[in-house]
């Protein structure tokens, strides 16, 4: 049996767009003498459709492009993912019942699950974590299992496709999820193989990518592959989707994993792929002949800077960061028809990172570069600012916000209000602000809509968990590309580009090495060494260890760890930095508590308003990082430490 895994790319909520994509795979599939052609999960609708699920007639629209992709299995078998319906149920939300399921499609018409009594395999294991809520929409086999008054067992049988072939296969089917079992007390694989005789495993997925995910992947199907002594056949997709704050990739890195555990051979890297394995029975075991020739590949390469796949274990960190950054803002800025972007090009880090992305993307062409001075901004940030625009060869202008931001502090204190004595007398930190907010919601934004594009937001992570930024201002935009990256690896994404990729100093050299400053009043001046009251050698870790860390640090155990003199090894930086930093137990502590007061207060205010994020980490900002306006807490326990040790240091 010749197999096609075909890895392709998924456009949330479009069925027609998916379903003309799948067609053209399997034209192609049986053109090349391929007997069973395996799709991603939800490959027909799209994963993260939001309450779309909710409208009975998008429903029925994927239940229409599901009969038709049935009709194209002639001569060919055809699995593919997508929403199962039952009209006759309701789900725990008294909506109509649905399913995450898997179809089989053969000779004109869906092969029927014996076990399930309907056309199709359904989704076990529904995650509800991160940025998985699929118990809000679908029902599981759990659910149908207490309903029916059986066990889970009862309901999961493999898929048969006799007369396929010269042989009976055997499949053991599951989605995604179901192959993630660690965590859960069901394992539909150890129930099948326990009652059922299986060939092979065939898994399903959609699954966003996040940094290291493939490894992962390989760790976890490996591990089920030697449990079972099984080898392991996983397709995903490519592509983004999103779920209205966060904007996740996928990564594919489909393939095949061996009884030992180890991948025989893997699809590419964010791209779309078609792999081609020939299987045979050997005395009742199955072996798998990879055919990765150039012909059997399907899709062309990406314009993404990947012509070719690679295991990510051959990527270093900033490799594969900027690989998988390009292969996100590539397929959003596609989807969302967007052509044009303006960066607000201070001279700085972040600006200059974001430009030089979105040049990789759209052309330096369509990259516009707008320098916004003030009586601030030193000349070293100016030049470099210009020198960026020159090295990328992208447009470049510069607008003064000086007069325009003098006007506005000078209406503000003309102005009286009725009822009332108060003047209205801006303080220093207001004028910053004011500055901020006319270079992005005044400047840009005109800038943008006059060159027919739209203008971005450079923050990145760290600015972004204690909302180091102005409403309205550097935070306002239409997407946020660096929001789920760490200052310090924005730092080491800027080298890497001008070392490995460019070969050449395209992001200067003063960018690289000026201390990162907003340049919003004089106690910002470079020249002078001054700039953000954040050390991010040291605050990225401890804001990391908050928003990251499995444990989801609180001050309380960052306070005792300080006490017992492990807090560098707790949150992973540079030994002797806390000590550096902190001359005493109160600096410390005054330190802490003024960044957990604004990660929990006016940053979370902040987010709840930024634009869309990138993710790229297991904790990305907006609908992965769920969280709710509520008074700052630090709890009994940290209480009583802070008192004991600021006591016993007086």
């Amino acid at each position: 049996m010749r197999i096609m895994l075909g890895q392709i790319r998924v456009v949330s909520g479009d069925v027609r767009r998916n379903f003309e994509n799948m067609r053209t795979v399997i034209e192609a599939a049986r053109s090349n003498g391929i007997s069973l052609v395996v799709f991603p999960e939800m490959c027909l609708p799209g994963y993260f459709v939001g309450d779309a699920w909710e409208r009975e007639g998008f429903l029925r629209d994927c239940e229409e492009a599901s009969r038709a992709i049935a009709s194209l299995a002639r001569d060919i078998v055809i699995i593919f993912g997508s929403v199962g319906v039952d009209w006759k149920k309701r789900g725990e939300d008294g909506r109509v019942r649905k399913f995450n399921a898997m179809f089989c499609a053969r000779d004109g018409v869906f092969v029927e699950n014996s076990a399930l009594r309907m056309p199709f395999w359904a989704k076990t294991l529904l995650p509800n974590y991160r940025e998985f809520d699929d118990s809000r929409h679908f029902y599981d086999l759990r659910k149908l299992a207490q309903e029916r008054g059986c066990r889970v067992d009862d309901l999961v049988s493999p898929l048969v496709l006799s007369g396929l072939d010269e042989y009976e296969w055997n499949l053991g089917i599951g989605i995604c999820e179901d192959a993630w079992a660690d965590d859960y007390n069901v394992s539909i694989f150890d129930g099948m193989l326990k009652r059922h005789n299986i060939d092979f495993v065939l898994n399903i997925n959609c699954s966003p990518y996040t940094f290291g995910k493939r490894q992962k992947r390989e760790r976890t199907f490996g591990a089920l592959a030697v449990r079972t002594s099984k080898n392991l056949l996983h397709v995903n997709c490519v592509g983004v989707q999103n779920i209205g704050k966060t904007v996740f990739g996928f990564d594919g890195s489909s393939g095949l994993i061996g009884p030992s555990g180890k991948t025989l051979i893997g699809a590419r890297f964010f791209a779309e792929d078609a792999l081609v394995f020939e299987a045979t029975k050997q005395e009742g075991a199955v072996q798998f002949q990879p055919e990765d020739s150039v012909e059997n590949r399907v899709f062309s390469p990406d314009s993404v800077h990947l012509s070719q796949w690679q295991s990510v274990s051959e990527f270093s960190r900033p490799q594969e960061l900027a690989a998988s950054l390009e292969s996100i803002l590539a397929n959003t800025l596609q989807e969302w028809n967007v052509r044009r972007v303006v960066v607000g090009a201070s001279g700085g880090i972040d600006s200059a990172l974001s430009a030089v992305l979105f040049a990789r993307v759209l052309g330096p062409e369509n990259v516009f570069l707008v320098n916004m001075p003030s009586k601030f901004n030193s000349s070293l940030t100016r030049n470099a600012a210009r020198d960026l625009a020159s090295n990328l060869g992208s447009p470049y202008a510069v607008i003064p916000i000086e007069e325009s931001c003098e006007h506005t502090v000078a209406q503000l204190i003309s102005t009286q209000f009725s009822a009332t004595e108060m003047e209205m007398q801006p303080t220093s930190f207001v004028k910053e602000n004011i500055q901020a907010r006319d270079r992005g919601g005044r400047i840009l934004a005109a800038v943008a809509a006059t060159v027919g594009g739209v203008f971005s937001c450079n923050a990145n992570k760290t600015e972004l968990t204690v909302g180091y930024s102005t409403l309205y201002g550097d935070q306002a935009g239409f997407l946020a590309p660096l929001a789920d990256l760490w200052k310090r690896d924005v730092y080491l994404l800027a080298q890497y580009y001008n070392d490995e990729v460019y070969k050449r100093e395209v992001i200067p050299t003063d960018t690289l090495n000026v201390k990162p400053s907003a340049e919003l009043s004089a106690d910002h001046d470079v020249t002078r060494g001054l700039g953000d009251p954040i050390e991010y050698a040291y605050h990225d870790c401890l804001f990391r260890s908050w928003v990251e860390s499995w444990r989801r640090l609180t001050p309380y155990e960052c306070l005792e760890a300080y006490k017992d003199g492990k807090l560098e090894e707790l949150i992973g930086c540079e030994t002797g930095i806390v000590r550096k930093l902190f001359p005493n137990v109160r600096a410390f502590v005054a330190d802490l508590e003024r960044w957990w007061n604004l990660y929990q207060g006016m940053g979370a205010v902040k987010r709840m308003q930024a634009p869309p994020v990138v993710a790229l980490t297991q904790r990305a900002f907006g609908y992965d990082h769920r969280e709710a306006l509520a008074a700052v807490h630090y709890g009994f326990a940290y209480e009583r430490l802070k008192i004991n040790l600021l006591g016993s240091s007086s």
